[in-house]
């Protein structure tokens, strides 16, 4: 410990005794960066689908997405829907049936769904597409916007024919670009 304090002492001296040291030097280094096309999306963890209390009308619900989304110069990037589960217990509504579906509202970036579509269990169904060379926030070539969003308006088919009861499905929101 002695010796390290004289040694710090000594250089400290060495300009007060008038010698000086002189390096110039320079060296370039090149970075690369490479943002690869990327999406990711946010929703709440569960939603409730409520019914106007007339008997037999349908149950409605609303799902407000957040994504995110970078697509390269020639590629895209999509936002599907499936469900993982049909309602449970049995009895009651039926995504194999057909008794879910939904509408989209406008997408803050991309192209939302057109029309009704019938929720799957089977396949994936579109909610949102978004083309080449776009992003999320920043402005200029992105949408000035983020997070990016879309609502999703849910209809379920009421029957007489469902046993009363609370009936829960699981849905999959999946986000891809390329």
């Amino acid at each position: 410990m002695r010796h390290r304090l004289l040694g710090v002492v000594g250089i400290a001296l060495l300009p007060s005794l008038g010698l000086s040291f002189q390096y110039f030097g320079s060296q370039n280094q090149s970075l690369t960066a490479q943002p690869a096309p990327d999406g990711t999306l946010s929703v709440p963890s569960s939603a409730s689908l409520t019914s106007a209390g007339t008997l037999f009308q349908p149950f409605t619900g609303n799902l407000l997405i957040n994504y995110n989304v970078r697509t390269t110069p020639s590629g895209s990037a999509s936002m599907t829907i499936q469900a993982a589960s049909d309602f449970s217990p049995s009895g009651g509504p039926s995504v194999a049936a057909g008794n879910l579906t939904y509408t989209c509202g406008a997408a803050s970036l991309g192209t939302a769904c057109v029309g009704t579509t019938t929720v799957s269990t089977s396949s994936q169904t579109a909610v949102v597409n978004v083309g080449s060379g776009t992003c999320t926030g920043g402005g200029g070539a992105c949408s000035s916007t983020s997070p990016n969003t879309v609502q999703m308006n849910f209809v379920l088919t009421d029957s007489p024919s469902f046993h009363t009861g609370t009936y829960t499905a699981n849905l999959t929101l999946s986000i891809s670009a390329l």
